[in-house]
């Protein structure tokens, strides 16, 4: 009765919310659009208005719900019997994830150049929230590896998380060799900035933390030479922690995975809190602000670069995956709830933001709203996919073959659009080459130019999938470096 209960008690809050989210989205003018104003004062005498403090009115309502729902599974789950003699089951290719990940880096690599394009003031607004979409792309990563290296309908891990030391160095190797042939490729232009206008000790410095993946722990420096690349320190890091995370998470029942989720997230909630309050900075957009125009720029690099801040939504996303799989058979063949409601409140959360009806800043917007909608997303795609019936809209839309071409090459997309995006738009670098930037931002829409870049960097990320990433020798190399560097630290 209750488990019935529930579902209209979520369909009503959801219906509120999208009315609430729709009167402030159409009461909104654009051209009244401004960073960090609001009519009512928050901790500290920060600057908050009505639009951020319904949001989070909502988002209570809803996590309140989420309680009173792991209580009922809570007792639901006392009941069964947990038969650990079976044997592990066959898990189906979530190939959605893929598509996802595709999706995640074009949002942020857009973001990296979209002033470049247009000075909407909307569209600038919406596509630079990179800050907050950056946190999902932990969490798939997580995800993903919780997914490959745990038992499915089990409470115990596989056999890749025996040798953590084996563990750790093939999944860095997954992305470092390609991470190195970029820098070598386009070390002209990260040299010539350097030696331009910092001297030979820079460089030099720069190219030791960009070679050895150290940016994320040195936030004035985290994003030199290829700025994105810094996700690659701060993952490394995660890395290193995760195969001892994903043995005490894979032992885990329901219940115990719950309150783990609810533990990283308060735990990566408190520095977003602490730097919200120190800076007076609740209601900014960061992603609209540089380095001087933000109050506190280094304190907030130390905060979305943190490696710590990397791993605790790395490990979320593992909770999440365990949580899905263990699913009973007969949860199994319940019908999931759609996934397509997360998916439209990510939207609307970056389309209020981007209007100014919610001013709450990017950092409290990613780990208290966004990642816990995604986290949900994501788990119910996982559900819908590996379930033997019920709507499979979303996944089949993202398992369409021209997405899952597009996720294939996701990853030379995020390492080479950031450099490429150098030679067309950084002032210095242009002149150098091309004698002008071509950065020409229209009134309104987007300068046509800007989709002439995507297409080159597409093309580029496909030619070193194939030339590099899949070339015999290049796996072979990597195999060979694999191979010694384990036997030399003793895995």
């Amino acid at each position: 009765m209750a488990m019935a209960w529930m579902p209209r008690r979520k369909r009503a809050a959801l219906g509120i919310a999208f009315a609430l989210g729709g009167a402030a989205l159409f009461t909104a003018p654009l051209t009244s659009v401004s960073v960090g104003s609001g009519p009512s004062r928050g901790p500290s005498g920060a600057s908050v208005n009505m639009g951020a403090l319904v949001l989070c009115a909502i988002m209570c309502a809803y996590y309140i719900l989420c309680w009173h729902d792991a209580r009922v599974a809570r007792a639901r789950e006392a009941k069964e019997v947990e038969d650990a003699s079976a044997a592990p089951a066959k898990k189906p290719r979530i190939g959605a994830l893929d598509s996802l990940r595709f999706i995640l880096i074009a949002y942020i690599a857009s973001g990296h150049f979209i002033h470049t394009a247009t000075h909407n003031p909307f569209l600038l607004r919406f596509i630079s929230q990179i800050n907050v979409v950056v946190g999902a792309f932990f969490v798939i990563s997580g995800y993903v590896a919780a997914y490959t290296t745990t038992e499915l309908g089990q409470r115990k891990g596989s056999k890749r998380l025996d040798n953590a030391v084996e563990f750790v160095i093939t999944r860095i190797m997954g992305h470092w060799p390609l991470h190195l042939m970029v820098l070598l490729l386009f070390s002209p232009v990260f040299l010539f900035v350097d030696l331009s206008f910092h001297g030979v000790a820079t460089a030099a410095w720069n190219g030791f933390i960009s070679i050895f993946m150290l940016q994320a722990w040195f936030p004035t420096s985290a994003e030199v030479w290829n700025a994105p690349t810094w996700f690659l320190s701060a993952l490394s890091f995660a890395l290193m922690v995760l195969p001892y995370g994903l043995r005490i998470l894979a032992g885990q029942k329901k219940e115990e995975l719950r309150r783990s989720l609810v533990i990283l997230t308060l735990l990566s909630l408190v520095p977003k809190v602490a730097y919200s309050n120190d800076l007076h900075a609740w209601g900014i957009m960061e992603g609209m602000l540089n380095a001087k125009t933000h109050p506190n720029y280094a304190l907030f690099n130390s905060v979305r670069f943190s490696p710590l801040g990397a791993l605790f939504e790395v490990l979320m996303g593992a909770v999440a995956c365990r949580l899905v799989m263990l699913d009973k058979p007969q949860e199994q063949v319940r019908k999931s709830p759609s996934s397509l409601a997360p998916l439209l409140a990510m939207i609307g959360v970056l389309g209020l933001r981007a209007t100014g009806a919610v001013e709450l800043n990017d950092m409290l917007t990613r780990s208290a709203i966004f990642i816990p909608l995604w986290i949900v997303f994501l788990m119910r795609i996982h559900r819908e996919s590996a379930a033997p019936g019920g709507s499979k809209l979303l996944p089949n839309f993202f398992c369409k073959q021209p997405l899952v071409f597009l996720g294939g090459i996701s990853f030379p997309i995020f390492i080479v659009h950031q450099p490429i995006g150098q030679i067309f738009y950084k002032k210095a670098v242009a002149t150098a080459i091309l004698g002008h930037s071509l950065a020409s931002p229209q009134p309104s829409g987007l300068h046509w130019f800007f989709g002439v870049y995507w297409l080159i960097v597409l093309f580029v990320a496909y030619l070193l999938q194939k030339l590099f990433l899949e070339s015999t020798r290049v796996q072979n190399a990597s195999k060979s470096t694999v191979t010694f560097l384990i036997s030399k630290l003793g895995g």
